[in-house]
């Protein structure tokens, strides 16, 4: 899986090149921990020759930087609703990107987004195969990508 390593580094920073004219550096996925904000994460599920989830997961401050830069709005005027439309498209974008590189026929669902100051991301039957961590300016934010996994037909 290591391939993806690289990829979702390039990937990244293509959508925020696109998104906000700028670049992100890599960070260190522990210190996400250490970020007490509101979280918020947009998913996108891909299925077909390859099934699992792409999330995007960020602080309020992100995701209302994405809606002010998406939306053309004043920052004090961006409603929650503009926010999680910001946060899906940006999950849709990784995970469109994301999609390009596996085994055809795959498919992509619309965006989901969860917000919260604990929640857990699961997707049933998946196991965490990549987590990258970045940073744009103060706001640190994170990729995971799960992939389902195949349960014996006897455990079921």
């Amino acid at each position: 899986m290591s391939g993806f390593d690289r990829a979702i580094v390039e990937i990244i920073d293509n959508v925020w090149q696109g998104v906000f004219d700028g670049h992100v550096v890599e960070e260190d996925p522990f210190r996400l921990a250490a970020v007490h904000t509101r979280t918020f994460a947009g998913v996108v599920q891909i299925s077909g020759a390859w099934d699992g989830a792409v999330a995007v997961q960020c602080g309020e401050e992100l995701v209302r930087r994405a809606a002010v830069t998406m939306f053309a709005v004043a920052p004090d005027a961006v409603t929650s609703a503009e926010m999680q439309d910001a946060l899906g498209e940006l999950a849709n974008m990784v995970g469109g990107n994301f999609k390009a590189l596996l085994p055809e026929p795959c498919f992509l669902s619309l965006p989901v987004t969860i917000e919260g100051d604990d929640y857990r991301l699961r997707l049933p039957n998946a196991a965490q195969v990549l987590q990258s961590a970045f940073r744009d300016g103060a706001d640190v934010f994170c990729v995971t990508v799960l992939q389902r996994v195949a349960v014996p037909s006897d455990s079921l």
